[in-house]
Order: structure tokens, then sequence, then C-alpha cells
């Protein structure tokens, strides 16, 4: 078992951090890395859900006053980015121990305790507020909605969130400022919080009996319904404290202790109390729902909107989806719509055909690194699903506008955009991991075919399968959720291929002179023909990539002025048609890509054709 000694003086050791990330320590752990990140990351789904659904909510729910609901809402947008980005990073930092990438372990290293740090922070200071809050409506009675406003929540907030995120930048300065912070602030706020809970409960109980002599029976509900608050209140603040207690002790322990052995099993300790810091975003949700009446009653109305159509109010709107199969907007689009029923038909037989032989190449083809292939394939198989499934169901859509079957039209809208999004998500984390995957080709070098593996690659793939699923399902939840997901998810991905291929072209031009001169010394012919071989492969991934965001962003950029603007008319509807078509047609791109620029791929295609066409020849 690995073990590495923290003492003061003498022969400088390694600092805490470095530990983190060090082969002594953390080395040796795959089977509990893989755990601890696939834990993180179902932790990081159910939260995202949650979370997105609780925002929802309150924002429909009117019954608790304003400052109340932003504290709520406050809390529950920490615990939706603690999902997003602070638990990602946390299953990747323990991906990169299973695979001992330890430089990559140190970036998402420091990347996820800085915003873990600043997002508990915050979590932890908008609890305190929320027992204070409680305090004071208590105490200033009448005068409770004339001093706690709206504004000055807000400005609490944002003050607040500042801090946060100072002190969790000086964990880049210095560990210890951020822990000496942390040592002061949590105490601090724990105090305050037992300090109004133990007030609050003193009160109530020592003028129990004036109150039921004083008030009439409205009064009594609302201190009913104030008890009720309370306890919501306090049942979040005991998850808070139950999820947060385990990992400050291990970090006092590990930190604090005058000789500590840091072992590969107190590495995992400390992973776990870790994990159950994160499944406090993960609870929050159901605490929620099964705490607060209002916010129970939010959700279950959102649910029931999203399953059925809404049976109570007024005068009944057609939401933004019903505006798409609605005579008024899209009536009169007989024309544009059998056009666009034509080419959508075209073009799926076209991305059937290209695909399916590019799949048949690319299992005949062997001198493509079998990971890189998978990722090919399953682009290809995604491309495919498209042609199979979202654009025959596309046409089906424009084919019942031209009928004015509008019931067939709302299902195969509905189906046509779950998939759609699905299969689209699919293919932007596959070209984002192929970007990756050259990244690490040329970063790894030798140690490339140990670290990127099949199984690890399916692990992966897998992973983004069900995320993009469960993405596209949001759609029948709320329409809003998945255009956040969108808003997140898109820009992210884009972001890594930028990073890793600037990062990839960086490295080929200042290191180009290296190169070379290492090649006359080594004097081979296969490490130069390794190196054209590599820029090929980079530079045909590259052009997937950006045949992929030339044909997504038209649609991106419709879709996004359509919900901010709101403004639909036919001309609007039949333009977004035309973006979503040329989203599609991105499939049937891809095959031709990959002939062009594959010379694998293009010499197995040529292969295929020579086969079923005649008899092979020489």
């Amino acid at each position: 078992m690995a073990r590495n000694n923290l003492s003061g003086g003498g022969v400088q050791m390694e600092t805490f951090q470095e530990l983190l990330c060090s082969p002594s320590s953390v080395g040796g752990l795959p089977k509990q890395s893989n755990h601890l990140a696939v834990v993180n990351v179902i932790l990081s789904l159910t939260a995202i859900l949650g979370n997105s659904l609780i925002l929802v909510s309150l924002r429909k729910e009117c019954y608790l006053h304003p400052p109340s609901k932003l504290l709520y809402r406050c809390l529950a947008t920490t615990d939706l980015l603690i999902g997003l980005i602070s638990q990602p990073l946390f299953a990747i930092y323990w991906i990169s121990i299973a695979n001992e990438h330890w430089n990559l372990c140190r970036y998402i290293r420091d990347a996820a305790l800085v915003t873990s740090y600043a997002f508990c922070c915050l979590s932890l200071f908008t609890m305190m507020s929320i027992s204070v809050d409680r305090l004071l409506a208590l105490l200033l009675g009448l005068r409770y909605k004339q001093t706690v406003t709206l504004k000055r929540t807000s400005i609490i907030l944002a003050a607040v969130s500042v801090l946060s995120g100072v002190a969790a930048l000086c964990y880049i300065l210095d560990y210890r400022m951020t822990l000496w912070f942390g040592y002061i602030y949590i105490p601090s706020c724990l105090l305050i919080s037992v300090v109004s809970y133990t007030k609050i409960f003193r009160t109530l109980i020592h003028h129990q009996v004036q109150v039921r002599l004083q008030s009439s029976q409205p009064n009594s509900l609302n201190i009913s319904r104030y008890r009720k608050a309370v306890y919501s209140a306090l049942w979040v603040q005991l998850a808070l404290v139950v999820c947060y207690t385990p990992y400050i002790i291990v970090e006092i322990v590990i930190v604090e202790g005058n000789r500590i052995t840091f072992s590969s099993h107190l590495s995992v300790i400390r992973g776990i109390a870790a994990t159950l810091v994160y499944s406090n975003s993960t609870l929050n949700p159901f605490l929620y729902c099964w705490k607060i009446n209002e916010v129970r009653q939010a959700v279950e109305q959102t649910i029931r909107q999203t399953l059925c159509r809404p049976w109570k109010g007024g005068v009944q709107m057609e939401t933004y989806q019903e505006l798409l199969c609605s005579p008024s907007l899209a009536g009169g689009l007989q024309q544009q719509s059998i056009h666009l029923a034509v080419v959508n038909g075209i073009l799926s037989l076209t991305a059937i055909l290209g695909n399916f032989l590019i799949l048949v190449a690319l299992r005949k083809e062997s001198s493509l690194n079998p990971p890189s292939k998978l990722l090919y394939r399953c682009l290809a198989t995604t491309d495919l699903l498209v042609g199979l499934v979202s654009q025959p169901l596309y046409v089906i859509y424009w084919i019942s506008i031209v009928n004015e079957n509008w019931n067939l039209c709302r299902y195969s809208r509905n189906a046509t955009y779950v998939t759609i999004y699905a299969f689209c998500g699919v293919s932007l984390g596959t070209i984002t991991a192929i970007s990756i995957d050259r990244l690490l080709a040329l970063l790894l070098g030798l140690r490339y075919k140990q670290t990127v593996t099949l199984k690890r690659t399916n692990i992966i793939l897998a992973a983004i399968w069900v995320l993009s699923g469960v993405a596209a399902l949001c759609y029948i939840l709320d329409y809003r959720i998945n255009l956040w997901y969108g808003y997140i998810g898109v820009p992210s991905c884009l972001l890594i291929s930028m990073v890793s291929y600037t990062k990839i072209f960086h490295t080929l031009v200042h290191h180009q002179a290296q190169v070379q001169v290492h090649v006359q010394l080594q004097s081979s012919q296969p490490n130069s023909l390794n190196i054209s071989r590599y820029r090929k492969a980079v530079y045909s991934a590259l052009w997937v990539q950006l045949a992929l965001v030339a044909c997504y962003t038209p649609g991106t950029f419709l879709e996004i002025e359509n919900v901010h603007n709101r403004t639909l008319s036919p001309q609007f509807v039949f333009s977004r048609g035309i973006g979503a078509t040329l989203l599609y047609f991105n499939s049937t791109l891809n095959p031709f890509l990959y002939y062009w620029k594959i010379s694998e791929v293009r010499q197995a295609v040529k292969q295929t054709i020579r086969q079923v066409l005649c008899c092979p020849w020489n």
C-alpha cells in the first residue's frame, strides 16, 4: 500500500495538493477510481434533473414570499451548478487517476476544488440566510415584508457569491488560506443557524399560549404554516450538515495532523466523503418536494402540464410547441411543406445508404486504432439513426401539416424533437471525444494505446448516450429545460474541441523542429510516416467538426431567436424548417467527408463497392 508522510521541518515533503495527484499516494486505484467516477456521474445527472425541475416549479409558485423564494432558488441554482460543473470535474479527476494521467489530474483537481468550495460556501450561507429569514418572520411580524425585501436579499446574495468566489480562488494562491477561511466561515454559519432555530423554537414554545389567546383562526393558520416552513428549512439544514460533516472531519484530520500517513485508503475515504457532499445537491430537490407544500404542488403542476393538457385557469393560451402544429401558424404552408418533406425524404435515403456503407467499410478496416475506429463507428451509427428515425418522423411532420392532420402533427413533432436532440447530443459528444482522442494521441505518445483503450472508450460513449437521452427526454417535461441544456452543453463541447485543436496545432507548430531533429537522429522512416499520418487524422477530424458546426449553426440561431422573441410567423416556421433540414444534411455529408479525408476508409469503401458490384480484383 502506497503511503506518504506529511510532516514539518527538514526535507521538503510533497504538499497536500500534490499528494492528491501523486502515483505514490493515489496510484493503483483503478477499480475504486472507476466506481467513484460512475457514482458521481449518476449523482450529477440526478442533481441536474432534480434541481432543473425545482427551478421551473419555483418560477411558477406564487405563494412563497419573494425573498424566501429567491433564497430557495439560489440554493437550487447552486446545487444545479454543482451537478453541471463540480461533479463532472470530480468524475474526470478519478478517471484521470484510473488512467494515470497525472497532468490532467492536477488541472482537474484544482478546477474541481475551486468550483466546489465556491458553490459549497454559497450553499452554506444560503442555508444560514434561510434560518435568519425564518427568525425575522417570527420577530418582525407585520414589519417583516417591509424589512426583508427582494432587493436587499439580492444584494446580500450577490455579495456572498463574490466572497465565496474570492475565497475559493485563494486555493490557487495557498491552500491554507482557503482552509482558514473555512475554519472561520463554516462554524460561523452553523452557529448563526443554530442560534436562529433555537430562538425560533424557544419563542414558539414559551409564547404558544399567548399566540392561541391573541389570534383568530386565520392567524392560527398562519402560525401553522410558519411552523411547517421552519421544519422544512430545518430538514434541509440538517441534510447539509449530515452530508458535509464527514468530509470536513477527514479534511481536518489530513491537513492538521502532526504526522499524517496519506495512503491510497485515505484517498478513497476522502473521495467517498466528497461524494457524500455532492449527494446533498441530489437530496435537496427531494426534501423540497417532501417538506414544502408549495414546491410540491408546483412540481406536481409542472409534471401534470407535461403529461397532459392543462385544464385549470382562464383562457388556455397556445404554448410554443402547440403553435408549431396550429392552423393559424403552420396552415397555409402546403407548398413549402411538400418541398421540405421531399428534400428530407431524399436526404434520409442518402444518409442511410452512405452511413451503412461507412459502417461496413469500418468493420473491415484494420489500420485505424480500435478506440478511434469505435468513435467514428459511433458517429456513423448516430447519422444512420438520424436517417432511419428522425428524418422520416420529420417528413411525417410536414406531410401532416399539408394534410392538416394536427393530432398526427403534434405526435410526430414531439417524437422528432426527442430523437433529434438525443442523436445530435451524441454526435456533438462523439465529435468532442474525437478531438480529445487526437490530443491524447499527441500528448501521451507511446502511452496512448495503453491509456486510450477500447473498454474505456465504450464506457465514455455509453455515458454520452445516456446523458443525451436524458437531456432529450427533458423536452417532454419542459421545453425550457431542454433549451438550457443546449445553452450549456453545446458551447461546452465546442469550447473543449476548440481548445483541443488549438493545443494540437500549437504543439505541432512549436515542436516541428524538435520532431524533425528527432526523426533525423533516429533516421527511421516509420516515425516520419507516423507524424504525417497523425496530421492527416487531425485534419480529417477537424473537417468533420467544421461540417457539424456549419450545419448546426443556422438552426441553433433560429431556435434561440424563436424562443426569446416569440414573434412566430409562417415565414419563420418555414425558415426554421430549412435550418432543421440543414442540420439533418450533416448526416448525409459526413460519409462523403470520411471517404474524402480518411484514406483508410476510402480504401475500405472502394473494396466494399468492388465486392458488391463484381468479383474483387487486385
